[in-house]
C-alpha cells in the first residue's frame, strides 16, 4: 500500500499507549495518585493510515521529565518536585482484511510498557520524599476498524487497559493504576495533496474503581492534531498538538471538597524517515505549556516500526 504517492508502504496506526505512574497526592491533585499528562503521546503522524494485512512491530523509547507540579490554578503545588520516567514500549499489530460496514481492515494491537520511574517531592520545606521503581506497567489490548474514503482514512477503535502493573498504595511511585480503563478512539488522516498530511485523534477514557483504595478517577477526554509536510517522499516533518481534560470529577475517599480535575496542553514537533523494507524511524519532542492538578514537563520519543 502506498499512501498518496509518498512512497510509504508501512506506518503505525492509532491506539494510545499510556506511560503511567502513581505518586503520593498533594490534596489538590486530581486523579488518584496522579498520572503522567502526556499519556496519549505515543502516536503522532499518519494516525489512521493502517498498514496492509500482516504482522508488524513497533518499539517506542521515551523519556519524560518534569520539575513542576501544578495545582488547580496552574501554580506550583509543592516546595520542590522532580520526576523522570524512561519507558521502552514494545507493540505488536495484527492486520487482516474485512468487509464490515464499509471498513476494509481490522487491526488488533498489544502494548506492554516497561518503565523506569524516579520521583522526588518536597511538599513543604524540610520534608523530602523519594522513590523509584522499575518494571512492566499496565498492558493495553485494542481492536479497531479502518475505512478508506478517497483522500481521507479513518479508524474507530476500542482499547482495554489491564491493571497488570505493580501497585502498592503506601508507595510514592507505582508502575500501574490498579484499575481497568476502557478507551474509545476515533482518528483520521487526510491528504489534501501528495506532500501534505493532516491527522487528528479523539479519545475518551472511562476509568473503573481501584479496588484496593475504592477510589475512582473521573472520565478523561483528549485530542491530538498533527500537520506534516513531505519535502521528499521518504521524509516527513511536522508539528504536533495535544490537549487533555478530565471531564468528570473523581469519587471515593480523599476527594477534595468540590472536586478537582486535571488538564494539560502540549505542543511539539517531529519527523519520520522511511527506510527500505518498510522500516520507519520517528522522533518527536513535546513540551507541556499548561497544566492543572498534574505535572508539567516534556517528552522526547524515538520509535522504529517494521514488518514481522
Amino acid at each position: 500500500m502506498k499512501v498518496k504517492g509518498t512512497g510509504i508502504c508501512l506506518r503505525k496506526w492509532c491506539f494510545a499507549s499510556a506511560i503511567v505512574l502513581l505518586m503520593a497526592s498533594p490534596p489538590a491533585w486530581a486523579a488518584e495518585f496522579g498520572k503522567i499528562a502526556i499519556n496519549d503521546g505515543i502516536d503522532d503522524f499518519l494516525l489512521a493510515a493502517m498498514p496492509p494485512p500482516g504482522t508488524y512491530g513497533i518499539v517506542y523509547l521515551a523519556r519524560y521529565t518534569s520539575n513542576y507540579l501544578a495545582n488547580n490554578s496552574g501554580n506550583s503545588a509543592v516546595d520542590h518536585f522532580s520526576l523522570t520516567v524512561n519507558a521502552a514500549t514494545p507493540r505488536f499489530d495484527w492486520i487482516k482484511p474485512v468487509s464490515v460496514l464499509g471498513a476494509d481492515r481490522w487491526g488488533t494491537v498489544i502494548l506492554a510498557p516497561y518503565l523506569d520511574v524516579d520521583a522526588r517531592i518536597s511538599p513543604v520545606p524540610g520534608l523530602n520524599l523519594t522513590d523509584s521503581k522499575r518494571g512492566f506497567g499496565d498492558l493495553t489490548i485494542g481492536n479497531g476498524l479502518h475505512w478508506t474514503l478517497g483522500d481521507y482514512q479513518m479508524v474507530n477503535a476500542l482499547d482495554v487497559v489491564f491493571p497488570t502493573g505493580s501497585f502498592d498504595a503506601a508507595r510514592l511511585v507505582n508502575l500501574g493504576l490498579n484499575h481497568w480503563t476502557v478507551r474509545l478512539n476515533h482518528v483520521g488522516t487526510w491528504f489534501p495533496r501528495p506532500d501534505w498530511e493532516i491527522s487528528y485523534g479523539l479519545r475518551w477514557d472511562y476509568n473503573f474503581e481501584n479496588t484496593d483504595t475504592h477510589y475512582t478517577t473521573g472520565q478523561v477526554g483528549y485530542g491530538e492534531l498533527t500537520a506534516a509536510w513531505l519535502p521528499t517522499p521518504e521524509l516527513r516533518l511536522g508539528v504536533i498538538g495535544v490537549a487533555m481534560q478530565q471531564l468528570t470529577s473523581d469519587s471515593g475517599p480523599g476527594v477534595p471538597a468540590g472536586g478537582s480535575k486535571y488538564s494539560v496542553n502540549a505542543i511539539g514537533f517531529g519527523g519520520n524517515y522511511a527506510l527500505p523494507g518498510g522500516v520507519f524511524i520517528t522522533a518527536k519532542y513535546l513540551k507541556e505549556l499548561e497544566a492543572k492538578n498534574a505535572p508539567r514537563g516534556q517528552l522526547f520519543q524515538i520509535s522504529i516500526a517494521f514488518p514481522i
